[in-house]
């Protein structure tokens, strides 16, 4: 029998740059962007009558979400367990608190008894009963270092070393999983997990490169499995294009920053007719634009002019927009961002105008030094790369996760520390 299901991850409700409190609602707009883009896939499923939804995890932009947050981000939800859908949600990065005992953001979720909604913060194999027959998802949730750094073997190990273990332990459950496959039943690999051979947008080159454990493509791809849906990565791509099965990372549903602005935001429809014969849609969200207008100015052309010019020539309905212009230390005088900012005027938002100005001498570099905090340090760094300043909250938001988490796992590792003993 045909079986359909809907795969989406990465939702990140809470994500509020680039926005404005919405006088008649009071509600922050990104919030609205994102519960809309939300909201229309969760129609889109209901309109196709999806058998069972997989959720790849990070429902939130942080693990302790406001009741505002929650609250939009259940109400979609709501709407497969009024039609009878059954859902199946694993945890991700984002989702999962670093302290040992505190719950993630999503359990209440399957507290609610609310149609058979199934949360995963462990690795699992789920067989779940849907209209159209029994379907196998099994569930690879967001790796915790954590996890295994109280085990008594792994203690000592370097950050390095304890990546490799967590690489290795995944990739020895994802065998077991496929080893537990029934061919007669639709079969699903859900993870919340980085792919090697992932391309990663914008701003997660930085954050995920050398820090996140990381699964080769062959050992997701193994043909016991029908279809694998993965989260955690913010662009859409499919990693085993030849199928058998297909590799899939759907993307965010909606824009994060100016790291996603060339990025397609959706999800995917998966459409299983029988063993060896399952096949996607990829469906782009209602995503709100960012768009970077960047701009060198010729010595002989008047900066406000050339701007202007550059500005009409884009289609800035609704867009979160930046400029960034490079003109002669002798001109900038004459750039009049005033005009510049009234040729905005149909954007959405204007996030920033940034002027590059060629300096015929070199800027003495500020220093940084090992005595500096995490903050302190990239604020001399941007001293030292005016170029970066597009990126200066997000960057400071993300060094501000890291620094909770290291002092969570710190706290942790102290906790296990029995009295007397040396670490």
């Amino acid at each position: 029998m045909p079986f359909k299901a809907l795969h989406l991850a990465d939702i990140h409700i809470g994500m509020e740059n680039y926005g404005r409190i919405d006088p008649d609602t009071g509600l922050h707009t990104r919030l609205q962007d994102f519960v809309k883009c939300l909201g229309f896939a969760v129609e889109t499923a209901l309109e196709e009558e999806v058998d069972l939804v997989l959720f790849a995890g990070d429902a939130y932009r942080t693990c302790d979400p406001n009741p505002t947050h929650q609250l939009a981000f259940a109400a979609q939800f709501r709407r497969f367990s009024d039609a009878g859908i059954p859902v199946v949600m694993i945890v991700g990065n984002h989702d999962n608190p670093v302290s040992f005992g505190k719950a993630t953001s999503i359990d209440i979720f399957g507290t609610l008894n609310r149609g058979e909604v199934r949360i995963v913060a462990r690795p699992e194999r789920l067989v779940i009963d849907t209209k159209s027959g029994k379907a196998q998802v099994a569930c690879l949730p967001w790796p915790m270092k954590s996890t295994i750094m109280t085990q008594e073997q792994y203690k000592g190990l370097s950050e390095t070393e304890i990546r490799t273990q967590i690489e290795d332990i995944c990739t020895r459950i994802i065998q077991t999983f496929a080893d537990e496959m029934i061919p007669d039943h639709p079969a699903f690999l859900m993870s919340h997990i980085t792919a090697t051979d992932a391309t990663l947008a914008g701003t997660e080159r930085a954050a995920v490169i050398g820090h996140d454990p990381t699964i080769l493509t062959s050992v997701l791809a193994n043909p016991a499995f029908d279809y694998v849906a993965l989260g955690h990565v913010h662009k859409f791509q499919d990693l085993n294009p030849s199928g058998e099965p297909h590799v899939i990372y759907p993307g965010s549903v909606e824009r994060v920053d100016f790291g996603e602005e060339h990025e397609a935001c959706g999800f995917c429809i998966v459409e299983y007719e029988g063993k060896g014969q399952t096949s996607y849609r990829f469906i782009e969200t209602p995503a709100r634009p960012f768009v970077t207008i960047d701009v060198e100015i010729p010595p002989d052309e008047p900066p406000t002019e050339y701007m202007i010019r550059a500005i009409r020539r884009r289609n800035l309905t609704n867009a979160v927009v930046r400029v960034i212009y490079t003109v002669a230390e002798e001109q900038q005088h004459l750039a009049d961002i005033k005009e510049v900012r009234e040729a905005l005027k149909e954007a959405f938002l204007v996030a920033s105008i940034i002027r590059k100005t060629e300096a015929p001498e070199r800027v003495r570099r500020a220093s940084v030094s090992e005595e500096l905090n995490i903050q302190e340090a990239l604020d001399r760094y941007f001293e030292n790369n005016p170029t970066l300043k597009p990126f200066v909250e997000d960057m400071k938001s993300y060094a501000r996760q890291l620094e909770h988490e290291l002092f969570e796992e710190e706290q942790g590792r102290m906790q296990n520390v029995e009295p007397g003993a040396k670490e």
